[in-house]
């Protein structure tokens, strides 16, 4: 098997420039399919609102463990009666209960006795709301369910995290480079299986024994009648 050498590396080299027409199509076309596929996404980023409660286990809720009525909690917060309560405290945004549910998620931390509801969207004052009402909304309807104030504010949200989603930057870079390394990577394994001959080293045997000649093609004069 012959060995390769540095005048192999720059025949290939020279083989990827005669086909830089080839490789600039696939490459757009890489990213044209990265940007289709990311047109979904609406946002790079979104916000995290927070707000932490504190559980109060009172007479009405008898002799329930904390991690049952954290999850009975859980429940009442991503309901459609709290979802339609925080829609209507927030009547002025536009807002349905059923989209309200959809941002809201649900946490408890180390200590079973504390509950964080987190609101997620594209605008931070829009997750600041909602985690607030949404918070608003539980302890009002807790309240009715219990007969009692088994739950408290301890911090409202004030602001909201950046999170970066991630994704479509990642796909849309990351499609027309494969597309790119892809069909150079063809170009190449296809001229080195076609076994040519590039370079005169290739025509001499370990021990220094020829083995062909490469002729030198001219190129035939058209003949004048």
């Amino acid at each position: 098997m012959a060995e390769f050498t540095v005048d192999d590396l720059k025949q290939l080299f020279v083989l990827l420039f005669r086909n830089k027409l080839l490789i600039a199509i696939v490459t757009a076309a890489g990213l044209f399919a990265g940007m289709l596929f990311t047109a979904r996404y609406t946002a790079e980023y979104e916000y995290d609102a927070t707000v932490t409660l504190s559980v109060i286990f009172g007479q009405n809720l008898g002799q329930i463990t904390g991690n049952t009525v954290i999850s009975n909690y859980t429940d009442i917060v991503t309901s459609n009666l709290v979802g339609e309560y925080a829609a209507t405290l927030l009547a002025g945004e536009g807002l349905t209960g059923e989209q309200i549910q959809r941002m809201v998620s649900v946490s408890s931390g180390s200590n079973s006795f504390i509950l964080r509801i987190t609101a997620r969207n594209a605008s931070p004052r829009i997750a600041i709301l909602v985690a607030n009402a949404v918070a608003e909304s539980f302890v009002a309807q807790v309240s009715i369910l219990t007969g009692s104030n088994t739950i408290q504010v301890l911090d409202p949200a004030r602001s909201a995290e950046t999170i970066y989603l991630g994704g479509s930057r990642n796909i849309r870079l990351f499609a027309p480079t494969g597309a790119f390394a892809i069909v150079c990577l063809l170009l190449i394994v296809v001229e080195l299986s076609t076994g040519k001959v590039r370079s005169a080293k290739q025509c001499i045997a370990g021990d220094g024994e020829l083995l062909a000649v490469i002729p030198k093609v001219k190129k035939a004069r058209r003949l004048r009648v």
